[in-house]
Parts: C-alpha cells; structure tokens; sequence
C-alpha cells in the first residue's frame, strides 16, 4: 500500500507539473496576443486578433515565416518576451511527451508497467507448456499476457508478447496484470505449492475468473479444488494415458493429439445452451457435428434431433479446420 501512494504521488506531481506548464504556455499564447495587437494594430500586417495570436503562434514554434514583424517598439518587446517565455515552455512541452513515451516503451521492454487489457488471460510462467497455450490463443484471436518473476524478456519482446515481470503470488503484480478485469488465468507451473499460491492470490482479487492449471501430483488434486481452481490438468496423468493407448491404439492418440490443436486438421469445440431448445435447432455450420452432451458432470453419447437441452448444457462439437 505505501508503495502504490508513493507511485500515485509521483505521478500527480509529474501531471501537476505539466499542467502548470500547459497553463504557462496558454498564458504567453493570450498575453502575446493582446500585447502585439495592442501595439501592431491599425497597420496592414495586423488587422484583428487573430493576426497577433497567428504571429505569436509561429514565434513559439518557431516557424517564423516573417510575413508578419513588430513595427513598434512596444511589438519589438513583446516578441522578446514571447520568444523567450513560448519557446522554452513549448521545448518543455515537448520533452515532457517525449520523456513520457520512453518510459511507457521502458517499462513494457522490461515488464514494470501496468496493463489496461479486459477479458483477457494471464498467463503465469514461461515454458513449453505456456509456449503451447499461447499458440492455441493466437489462433482463436484471444487477447493474453505472460506474468512471472523468472521470464525470457528477451524472447517475449522478440515475439511481441506482452508480459509483466513480478512475482505472480503478489497482490500489486496481479494488480498490474489488471486481474480485477481478467477472463481466464492459466498456471501451467511445475510447482504445485507455487500453482495454489498464485490461485488463491487471484481468486481473491477476482472472484468470478475461471482459473487453469496444470497439477504435477494427484494427490495436490484437491487442494488445488479448494484454492478456487476450477480446471485441473494432471499433465502426468494424462501422458501416462497416452503412452498406455499408443501401444495398442496409435491411431486413436493421433486423433486426440490432432483435436486438441486448433491449427491441425480437426477442431473440437463447445456450445452453451442458453435456453430450453431442441438439438435440431441449434444453428451449425455445415463442416460441424454434435458428438457429445453434457449435462450434470456427465457426457451423454446416445441422443436424437428430438433431444431437448435445457439451459447451462452444453454441447461438443468437432469439425474440421480446412
């Protein structure tokens, strides 16, 4: 909490500050006006005030085109005093924009800003399977970012990757990470006491977020329940399976290898029935077929055209990607 008043205070100062030049500049910009028009006024150079705060504004700039030049010497002091007064606010001006955006581009390189993305994922970690999940995101055009304290910035900025560097079991990184606004949180670590850690950090700062993770040992299974997760992958687990299948059935793991990758031939995806509705009815492309239904923690297989679903069943669908 300290820090973030010190870094809000810092930041109302450089503001207050800016604005005190802003209001500087429009001050020279009214004053210059009226003085040159005071002075310079009756000749053919200077008819209204809109010649004066012409003037004063290529002299501030200066442009100088010299179409226009003090005649008086009442106008010869007002261009000192413009020229000295507009020049240097408007220089500062200009370092203050130029300041700001590098150390917007400074603070994205090295991942010590903050992020305004909503509905987006958090992904916490860098690894292979963090490399896998951002590939499926790219194609289905989801709006992501990496969090984690031991990351390749290097790598990420090459990708374009946004990313903030921070530890994922704070509040204040989550908060950067903008977790208030987030969709999906994925935690595909290695650690499962560090995966319960950071989800029970999250759901804390957003109680509605789905959380993904990735479970190392079975029996951390239900602890990992009860820290808020709501999806967990035993990634040991599920390749143990595989192995077992491949040795009698290939085929049959090229499938599901080949499904579970939206750039591959096939795609599997699912539907959410809103309201009561018969399966006939709902709208699908012609590549796309219902192969399952899911309806109270169970999958139905044997169904017709005639079924009738029911609000929050949800229904598999595998089509092809070509």
């Amino acid at each position: 909490m300290p820090l973030w008043l010190i870094a809000r205070m810092g930041v109302l100062r450089r503001n207050r500050a800016l604005l005190a030049v802003l209001a500087m500049l429009l001050c020279v910009l009214v004053f210059g006006s009226l003085a040159f028009y005071y002075f310079e006024r009756g000749g053919d150079q200077v008819t209204d005030i809109w010649d004066a705060a012409y003037w004063v504004t290529v002299t501030i700039t200066t442009v100088g085109f010299g179409d226009i030049t003090p005649k008086t010497a009442g106008g010869r002091i007002t261009f000192v005093l413009v020229a000295l007064g507009g020049i240097g606010t408007i220089a500062y001006v200009i370092d203050e924009i130029v300041s700001s955006s590098t150390r917007h581009q400074l603070r994205k390189m090295f991942g010590s800003g903050a992020v305004r993305m909503k509905k987006h994922t958090i992904i916490v970690g860098w690894n292979t399977k963090s490399e896998e999940a951002i590939k499926e995101l790219k194609n289905s055009r989801e709006e992501f970012l990496v969090v984690g304290s031991e990351l390749n910035q290097a790598h990420l900025n090459a990708e374009g990757i946004t990313f903030i560097a921070g530890d994922p079991t704070k509040s204040e990184t989550l908060n950067r990470c903008n977790i208030k606004d987030a969709r999906t949180l994925m935690i595909p670590l290695e650690n499962d006491s560090e995966t319960i850690l950071v989800a029970l950090a999250a759901r804390r700062l957003n109680k509605g977020i789905t959380i993904v993770a990735t479970c190392d040992m079975r029996e951390h299974v239900e602890m990992m329940r009860g820290a808020g997760i709501d999806h967990i992958i035993s990634h040991t687990e599920l390749g143990g399976r595989l192995i077992a299948r491949a040795v009698a059935e290939p085929v049959v793991v090229d499938f599901i290898m080949d499904a579970s990758a939206s750039a591959e031939g096939i795609v599997i995806r699912q539907i959410k029935v809103s309201a009561t509705t018969r399966l006939s009815d709902v709208p699908l492309k012609d590549n796309e077929k219902v192969i399952a239904w899911h309806r109270d923690q169970r999958f139905l297989l044997d169904f017709t055209g005639d079924q009738l679903l029911e609000s929050g069943d949800h229904l598999v669908i595998i089509a092809s990607s070509q």
